[in-house]
Order: C-alpha cells, then structure tokens, then sequence
C-alpha cells in the first residue's frame, strides 16, 4: 500500500474512532459548537501532516492535547479564559441521556434519569477545574497515562486529581445513596477507577 494512501486510510480511522468524542470534549471546553468544530478540524488537519507510525499507540492523547491546545487557544484570543474554569459537564452523563433517547424507556424513570444527570452536572461544576476535565477526559475512555499526556501533568498528579475528584463527588449524599445499593460506603469512598 503506498505510503498516501496508508496516510488517508488512518486519518479515516482517527476521525471515525475520535471525531465525537473531540467534539465533545471541546465543547464542553469552549462552550461553542462552532469553536469546538474548529477546535477538531484543526486536530485532523495536523494529523495528516504528522508521521502516522510515529503516533500511532499514542493517536488519543495527541489528538486530545492537539485540540485541547486549540481550544485554549480560541479562549484567550476571546478574552474568555475563565471559561475554561466554568463551563464543564459530565460526558458520562451525556452519554446516558443520549442511550436513553435511543432507548424506549418508562417515561417516569426517563424523568428520574434526566434529574439525575441534572444533579451530575451540577456537582462536576463544583469541582476544581483541573479534577472536572481530568475526570471528563476518563469518561471519554482515556486512561491517566494518557490524560497526563493531554494535559501536561505527571501520571501521578492526574491519578491524585481524579482521586480527589472522585471521592469528592462519592461523599455527597446524591451518590452515597447510588452506590450504598451496590457495595459498602467504607469500599465506595476508598476506591476510585483505575485505567
């Protein structure tokens, strides 16, 4: 396979796997659809002028970082860099509220869920900016290495961010009681994701 066409065949691929989920995450960034449109396009773009055997175990977090940079960039060129400290959601929660619409589900519990995703949301405004997208960069499916890549931190700080993150959103009484259904408060305060 020529070496162009092998080029085109893993942008497609990158841009199949990761369009949404860079989408969404900047977004939720730059809280402007439009803006964020950009921020993804200027992603692939350097992509395809990048080596792709040189990234390809590490296509996520560059993509991420790549994007996460551009939205930063469109912040600060609009004055709005406390954006970046305020606008946030839970990309988890978005992507139950989307199963749900594709579901058919009992009207009563679509209510429930939606409430439930409401509070979600609101709690993730709470934490500090950096805990928020640490935690959000995971519920897009990338693990620490990858989030410590994305934005700049060592392994272990993003490991303690999202720790905190979590326990912090474990110890208000909305989740307790969510998870004291499933196992122990003792184990669901202690434990946290590991990816």
């Amino acid at each position: 396979m020529p070496a162009s066409s092998h080029l085109q065949q893993s942008v497609m691929e990158a841009v199949e796997r990761y369009e949404m989920p860079l989408l969404r995450y900047a977004r939720r960034l730059l809280g402007d659809l439009d803006l964020a449109r950009d921020a993804v396009q200027h992603a692939f773009v350097q992509l395809c002028s990048e080596s792709s055997n040189r990234l390809e175990e590490r296509i996520a977090p560059w993509l991420f970082r790549v994007c996460r940079n551009r939205a930063l960039d469109h912040l600060r060129r609009g004055g709005r860099e406390q954006l970046l400290l305020d606008i946030t959601a839970d990309s988890a929660v978005e992507q139950t509220l989307a199963e749900l619409d594709s579901r058919e589900v009992d009207p009563a519990q679509a209510i429930e869920h939606r409430d439930l995703a409401d509070r979600l949301r609101e709690l993730m405004q709470k934490l500090p900016a950096p805990q928020r997208e640490t935690i959000d960069l995971w519920c897009e499916g990338l693990n620490y290495r990858q989030i410590a890549e994305i934005v700049g931190r060592e392994e272990g700080h993003v490991r303690v961010l999202a720790h905190r993150g979590f326990a912090s959103l474990r110890k208000h009484p909305l989740i307790r009681g969510l998870l004291s259904d499933d196992v122990s408060q003792s184990e669901t305060i202690h434990s946290f994701p590991a990816r």
